[in-house]
C-alpha cells in the first residue's frame, strides 16, 4: 500500500522526536480550528492547530483520544475530525517542540508579500482553498490567478475544486492551503502538478506548521505558516470560535516563510 503524504510527515515526525517524552495536555475540536497542547519531558507547553473540516463531518468515531505512538494511523483515519486532532494538530504541537529543541532558525514574514519573490510574469497560480490576501498580491505581480474552494459558503468568484485537474496542471505556481494534509487531497493535488517539476509548490496556513525540514524534503518548495506565541490564550479564544485573522490581529502567532534550501527559483 502507498504511503500518503500525511502518513509520511507523520513518520519523518515521528522520527525526529525520538524517544524524547511528550504529553498531551489538552485537546479540543473547536469551531474553526482544532488545537493540541502538549508537555515535553523537558519543560515547557507547544500548541499545535488545525483547520476544523465542518464540510466533512459525518458520524464517526468521536472520542479518539490522540496518541503520539498512534500517529501515523490517526492521520489515515476515515473520521476528517480524528485526522484533524490526534493527527495534524499533534503533528504541528510535536513539530514546534521539535523547532525549539533544535534550535531551527525560522525568518519571521508574511506570504503575501514574500511570494513576490517566485514571481516570473507571466505567470499562472493557482490557489487550492482561501487565501485571497495572498491571491491579490500574486494579481498585482501580474500573474493570472485562479482560486479553487471546496466550501460553496467561501467559494464567491472561486471554481470549485472539481476543476482542480483543468487548472493545476497549467500552472507555474501552485499554493495549498494546510487542509489539504486534513481532508486528505494533498496527494492528488501534488499529483497534478505541471511534469518536470516546473511548478513552485507552497504550503499555507497555519494547518501547514510541520516540521520545515519533513516538508521540503517531501517536495514543498515554499512554507507560509505560524506558530502560536501563547498557547493558554490562543486556546481560550479557540474554545470561542476565533479563527485566524483575529489570533493574528492580537500578535499571537509568529508568522514564518521557510525556503527550500536547493529551490532554485
Amino acid at each position: 500500500m502507498m504511503s500518503t503524504f500525511s502518513k509520511q510527515v507523520a513518520e519523518k515526525v515521528l522520527k525526529l522526536l525520538g524517544n524524547d517524552r511528550i504529553e498531551v495536555l489538552d485537546k479540543c475540536n473547536c469551531l474553526n480550528y482544532t488545537y493540541v497542547l502538549i508537555g515535553t519531558g523537558l519543560g515547557g507547553e507547544f500548541l499545535g492547530i488545525a483547520y476544523t473540516p465542518a464540510e466533512d463531518l459525518r458520524a464517526g468515531e468521536v472520542g479518539v483520544v490522540p496518541r503520539v505512538e498512534e500517529l501515523p494511523e490517526l492521520v489515515v483515519n476515515l473520521d476528517s475530525l480524528v485526522r484533524a486532532l490526534g493527527g495534524i494538530a499533534l503533528i504541528n504541537a510535536i513539530s514546534h517542540y521539535l523547532v525549539m529543541r533544535e534550535g531551527f532558525r525560522l525568518s519571521q514574514g508574511d506570504l503575501k508579500s514574500e511570494i513576490l519573490r517566485f514571481v516570473k510574469p507571466p505567470c499562472t497560480a493557482c490557489f487550492v482553498g482561501s487565501i485571497t490576501p495572498v491571491a491579490e498580491a500574486l494579481r498585482g505581480g501580474r500573474c493570472s490567478v485562479y482560486q479553487l474552494e471546496r466550501r460553496s459558503d467561501l467559494r464567491h468568484g472561486s471554481y470549485p475544486d472539481v476543476d482542480a485537474p483543468l487548472i493545476i496542471p497549467r500552472c507555474d505556481i501552485l499554493v495549498i492551503t494546510g487542509s489539504a494534509m486534513v481532508n486528505n487531497t494533498i496527494d492528488q493535488l501534488l499529483a497534478m502538478r505541471r511534469g518536470g517539476g516546473g511548478a513552485v509548490t507552497v504550503l499555507s496556513g497555519p494547518t501547514a506548521a510541520t516540521y520545515p525540514s519533513v516538508l521540503h524534503g517531501l517536495g514543498i518548495d515554499v512554507i507560509g505558516s505560524s506558530l502560536v506565541k501563547e498557547p493558554r490564550s490562543v486556546i481560550e479564544l479557540l474554545k470561542l470560535g476565533a479563527g485566524y485573522r483575529l489570533l493574528d490581529r492580537k500578535g499571537l502567532l509568529f508568522k514564518y516563510v521557510s525556503v527550500r534550501s536547493t529551490y532554485n527559483g
